[in-house]
């Protein structure tokens, strides 16, 4: 099947990697949190944690792209998934050693997001290398189907298996994971760098400049900085949250809505698809925003874990829509040897200002219903579709 689409091995064996390394990401964020509420109830800690664990991307996003394209890409990804593995050991490591708090929680966050700023660049920017312009958008389809299929399937085995293991036991697990995506990152071509030199730190800021020059970028650049500050931190802090405080459930009930994230995103990949094909990407891109926020309002009123789970189901639906056509316009329009910085700048608007959402989130939730949050996060941030209309150039890109 995938064949047929065009890909080719190379393509086929980064999926597995990724799926493995999804798995792991999507495993260890319910992990983490869950393990944070064991150790302490106190959502402002459980703010700081999750903020302190996404802040390295706000921190080493520029020079994560800066290393996708001065170093070898192939290699970055190995050296990152390694990172992440010795991290996920070391955790128990720890708590058998009496030695583990909400903060040795976050340290090892930090570092493992820390290794992810290198990781997620370098993945995006090799794409092109490995197939042709026409294959473009089928193969970051299907590589952007690895996120939802992490998002399901680590969760899910997290659902099961905090029936009988304590959630820092099972991060020994995900170490095993990001080994297992390390396996398959051996066996791509290797991928030399892309610009030789030293990474003088001039370079850093190379993506800043690129995304200047182009207003399809700058657009796309702030209306996800602005999405993402708004609502990734209730995505985040807020659904355990909801689910402990306002639903009375357990880790079981919060691993399964997370793995909902993955089934509306599943679900939505070939609709995302479709509409890039009929519509353009602009187009879709906004779309997509739009739905993103305004599918989180129902929060303000479900009550059951059958309720939220089919809503963050549905709300998922839009996720694709903003991924896979987020990285196929920026492939398609950003010279190859910029992708790296390119792409760090989107790491740092989605996963690095989570770190600031997540922790404003925790000090308002101390303070504010969660349910009332969540309301407001929805209208605020649907929003942002529509002002990206007011751009000509980014409606028509």
């Amino acid at each position: 099947m995938l064949s047929r689409l065009g890909l080719s091995r190379s393509v086929v064996g980064l999926l597995a990697a990724q799926i493995a390394s999804q798995m792991g990401d999507a495993a260890f964020a319910v992990l983490l949190l869950w393990a944070t509420l064991h150790l302490s109830s106190s959502k402002v800690v459980l703010g700081a944690v999750a903020a302190l664990s996404y802040l390295p991307v706000l921190l080493f996003g520029l020079v994560g792209g800066l290393a996708a394209d001065r170093l070898p890409r192939r290699g970055v990804m190995i050296a990152s998934d390694a990172t992440r593995a010795g991290v996920c050991l070391s955790l128990p490591l720890l708590a058998a050693a009496g030695v583990l708090s909400p903060w040795a929680l976050a340290a090892g966050g930090f570092a493992l997001f820390a290794a992810s700023a290198f990781f997620n660049p370098a993945r995006d920017a090799a794409v092109p290398s490995l197939v042709p312009v026409e294959a473009l958008l089928a193969a970051n389809a299907v590589l952007q189907a690895s996120v939802p299929l992490g998002w399901l399937l680590g969760p899910a085995f997290c659902s099961l298996l905090l029936r009988w293991a304590d959630p820092v036991t099972l991060f020994a697990g995900v170490g095993a994971l990001f080994v297992v995506s390390v396996g398959f990152l051996t066996t791509l071509p290797r991928l030399p760098a892309v610009r030789q030199g030293s990474m003088v730190s001039g370079e850093v800021f190379g993506g800043l400049r690129i995304v200047g020059r182009d207003v399809r970028l700058r657009w796309l650049v702030i209306i996800t900085a602005v999405d993402n500050l708004l609502i990734m931190g209730p995505a985040v802090v807020g659904t355990p949250i909801l689910v402990r405080e306002v639903l009375r459930g357990g880790a079981s009930d919060y691993a399964l809505i997370e793995a909902m994230y993955a089934v509306g995103a599943l679900v939505g990949l070939p609709l995302a698809a479709r509409l890039n094909r009929a519509f353009g990407q602009g187009k879709v891109l906004i779309a997509g925003i739009f739905l993103d926020g305004i599918s989180y309002l129902p929060l303000f009123w479900v009550d059951t874990v059958t309720g939220v789970a089919v809503t963050i189901a549905v709300h998922s639906l839009a996720i694709p829509m903003i991924t896979v056509t987020r990285t196929t316009l920026i492939q398609r329009i950003t010279p190859l040897p910029d992708l790296g910085k390119v792409f760090a700048l989107i790491s740092m608007a989605v996963v690095g200002l989570t770190a600031i959402s997540a922790g404003v989130t925790g000090v308002l939730a101390s303070q504010v219903p969660v349910r009332l949050i969540f309301g407001a996060v929805a209208v605020l941030a649907s929003l942002c579709g529509p002002v990206a209309l007011l751009s000509r150039e980014f409606r028509e890109a």
